[in-house]
């Protein structure tokens, strides 16, 4: 019997945060992305590429790419777990954002882990697994040019609460995290020119830092680690007490 995650996402900072994480503890790992792997190697460790973009789209691309993630699972798996972690952050602003922006922040970050889920569901009952969405503070609380990543992310919290309501009653917990700045090379690459500009984007946050992708597949793990179901169709903020931080001046 073997333990199985299927990650989104697997190649970006928190993606390969998360597969170490799950390899670390005898899971077979199966990521899914665009980029080429910098993850671990490890004979638990398999990859399909793949085009989120079109994942909500296309019907036959999306059935191909589940059968891939079926044919690649071990023959039998006693806990599965689903992480849509995988995302499109486009920032423009309301002058600037056309159709198609709309249409790819949705397709990744809300509808593509909706088919996923649905795609699996049998995978996931039969191990009464867990689903973690992983949205972002921009859910709630937002800055100007994130009108879609912001929408598309409220939109996946509201998924997530919909499929507990179905799967929960078959087994399955449906949970999200939320996170802050978290210090991905994304992040740091945008302040090369200003480093000081990432100490203040610390010292906004109430914990004097900002997260990590360890910590946070840290805690992904300790969710999906919960037996008994009762955690599901919950939202954990981790955003080192900024979301309760007024910024009005003084």
């Amino acid at each position: 019997m073997s333990k199985v995650a299927v990650i989104t996402g697997s190649s970006g900072g928190i993606g390969r945060a998360l597969v170490k994480t799950y390899l670390n503890d005898g899971y077979f790992v199966l990521g899914l992305d665009i980029s080429p792997s910098k993850s671990p190697v490890s004979e638990l460790y398999a990859e399909i590429d793949v085009n989120l973009l079109m994942f909500s789209k296309d019907t036959a691309y999306r059935d191909s790419v589940l059968g891939k993630i079926k044919e690649r699972l071990p023959h039998k798996v006693n806990k599965f777990v689903l992480i849509n972690n995988a995302a499109e952050q486009i920032l423009k602003s309301v002058a600037e954002i056309e159709w198609q922006d709309w249409e790819n922040s949705l397709a990744v970050n809300t509808v593509a882990p909706f088919f996923l889920v649905q795609g699996l569901t049998e995978e996931l009952v039969a191990s009464c697994g867990h689903v973690i969405n992983i949205s972002s503070i921009h859910a709630k609380l937002t800055k100007t040019k994130f009108t879609c990543y912001s929408a598309s992310k409220s939109a996946l919290e509201a998924v997530t609460r919909s499929l507990a309501l179905e799967l929960s009653p078959l087994g399955v917990s449906v949970n999200a995290i939320a996170p802050a700045a978290i210090s991905t090379e994304m992040l740091k690459a945008s302040f090369n020119d200003k480093p000081e500009k990432l100490l203040e984007l610390e010292s906004y946050h109430p914990s004097g830092s900002i997260g990590t992708p360890a910590q946070v597949a840290l805690l992904v793990k300790t969710i999906t680690d919960q037996q008994g179901g009762f955690l599901t169709g919950a939202v954990l903020e981790f955003n080192g007490g900024i979301a309760g931080r007024l910024h009005d001046p003084n």
